[in-house]
């Protein structure tokens, strides 16, 4: 989700926010750290790798389908947060699609799926 933020070059208050409720909403989550900890690793892996790269590092290491969809979901919300949508992170999602095998079915569902708590809605499910 961080990377996601990332993907128009720049982290907005509203994603950051974003990523904040999603990982005290989502029991999946519960693990991951100190998100200031998290984006200023993934700052420097981005200064020095790349946005593809990163990318294709973070998808790799997401294996289980269930949770491909749970993370594409998450990306969108954090993308959508301050309600633009650059090119940039509409290719970062198609990009993601890609690398999870999503099919532009899977796509739309999750997309539908996440829409709701786009605007603090219920939890992504």
């Amino acid at each position: 989700m961080v990377l996601a933020a990332w993907a128009d070059g720049h982290v907005e208050g509203t994603e950051a926010l974003a990523i904040q409720k999603l990982v005290q909403g989502l029991p999946e989550l519960s693990g991951v750290g100190p998100i200031s900890e998290i984006a200023r690793e993934t700052r420097v892996l981005l200064q020095d790798l790349g946005m593809e790269a990163c990318l294709m590092g973070a998808a790799s290491s997401v294996t289980d389908r269930t949770l491909q969809e749970l993370t594409y979901q998450c990306c969108a919300r954090v993308l959508s947060s301050d309600s633009l949508f650059a090119s940039e992170e509409q290719e970062f999602l198609k990009k993601l699609q890609e690398l999870f095998k999503l099919s532009n079915d899977d796509m739309r569902r999750l997309l539908v799926l996440a829409a709701p708590g786009l605007h603090g809605g219920p939890p992504i499910r």
